[in-house]
């Protein structure tokens, strides 16, 4: 019998085909995935629907495909399924992420316990579980402090605090905005980090973390930090390189992470490079598919498929280009109609792709009425990082997000 590996979870059409097409074309993929599946029945060999939600409906839905294949590995890229994901391995006796690695990777907090009990540099930090106690935190750490609830991705929900007033505000919202997994009311009150932020994508197998990917993040909409951009490919001098890959292997060894792709989240201060959170699966914002364009022959999906069956993955050159994305948001609150782009822009050698991610009659609203309310997004290329954001903020501003106004 063919060896399998079972994907968990497929994400969304615009955002993670590549990866799902990537592994197909080297792996045999067994998948579970919510109903109606569509796009993704090209790439599976065999398939069963199920509420992702409903921890029983997983475990009996992988039983069923583990009857009649060789299951050798099991692969997640939503945030929210990482540990079901982990515990569907350890259920079929199928090596895969430890299930408490996975676990303290779906809670901030308890990655900034094991950073500071590791020596990993993070931030200072406390769980707040009342206003109260969110302002003596603040006062300890001293302002400004970000505020920011435990289970959430992409930064969701993190804003920056300045004051006590604005503190009680982030407080609650911080809370309200809590994934459904976290259930304590606790609420994360952290240090500031000053300085660039930055990403790392990673394979990570038996005890080995190894970093193929480094994208610079550009954030928007303050005080929170909505991800509008993000530029992939040689952004660090050789000798800061050097100091995020080493900060990058120890926090992903502090998390006990193995047989997986993990997304490591820094700021470049003053001190060093420093952890804002790992996550435990393949990085989001289409930052790996940047990475495939940056890195010539990159295939994602064949990185995921190797470490998920226990093989170490084929040596990954060193980025050929430099890559970026910026993220297509309506001026204001909208029904979403569709996006224009000047034709002369779209002929450009250094557009590498403009796409639209939101189907006509959606309402988008801006942060925080709500977070990744994308219309499309722009890839391009350039020489170097300043013309490559150049580029993205010319096609942004000349690209028109069409709509009816929201008057809410």
């Amino acid at each position: 019998m063919k060896e399998s590996v079972l994907v968990i979870g497929s994400g969304y059409l615009h955002f993670r085909e590549y990866a799902l097409r990537g592994l197909a074309e080297h792996y045999r993929v067994v998948l579970i995935g919510a109903r109606p599946l569509d796009w993704q029945l090209p790439y599976a060999a065999e398939y069963r629907e199920a509420d992702l939600q409903d921890e029983a409906a997983v475990f009996a839905a992988a039983e069923e495909l583990a009857a009649g294949n060789r299951i050798t590995g099991v692969i997640t890229w939503e945030e929210m399924l990482i540990a079901r994901a982990a515990a569907v391995g350890a259920r079929l006796g199928v090596p895969a992420m430890p299930v408490e690695a996975a676990r303290a990777c779906r809670d901030k907090a308890e990655q900034r316990r094991l950073f500071q009990e590791a020596g990993v540099p993070s931030a200072r930090f406390h769980l707040a579980g009342s206003v109260a106690e969110a302002v003596a935190a603040a006062d300890a750490i001293g302002y400004p402090v970000v505020v920011k609830p435990r289970g959430r991705a992409a930064s969701v929900a993190v804003q920056i605090v300045r004051s006590e007033a604005e503190l009680r505000a982030a407080f609650d919202f911080a809370r309200s905005s809590e994934n459904a997994s976290i259930a304590d009311g606790l609420v994360l009150v952290e240090e500031f980090l000053a300085g660039p932020e930055i990403s790392v994508d990673s394979w990570v197998l038996d005890g080995r973390v190894e970093p193929y990917a480094i994208a610079l993040k550009r954030t928007g909409y303050a005080p929170f930090f909505e991800e509008v951009a993000h530029v992939v490919g040689t952004v660090l001098d050789s000798a800061t390189e050097a100091a995020v890959r080493d900060v990058v292997i120890r926090s992903n060894n502090a998390l006990g992470i193995d047989r997986t792709v993990t997304h490591t989240e820094l700021m470049l201060t003053a001190d060093g490079p420093k952890v804002v959170e790992v996550n435990g699966r393949l990085g989001g914002e289409l930052i790996p598919r940047l990475a495939e364009i940056a890195i010539p022959g990159l295939s994602i999906g064949a990185v995921l498929g190797a470490v998920a069956t226990g093989r170490e993955p084929d040596p990954i050159p060193a980025p050929g280009q430099l890559v970026g994305i910026r993220f297509l948001y309506p001026a204001e609150d909208l029904t979403f109609d569709d996006i224009e782009v000047p034709a002369a822009l779209l002929g450009e050698p250094w557009v590498h792709e403009v796409r639209r991610v939101s189907e006509p009659g959606t309402e988008l609203r801006l942060p925080p009425r709500q977070f990744l309310g994308r219309a499309g997004y722009i890839i391009a290329t350039g020489a170097d990082v300043a013309e490559i954001d150049a580029r993205l903020l010319k096609l942004a501003e000349a690209t028109a997000v069409l709509g009816e106004p929201l008057h809410i």
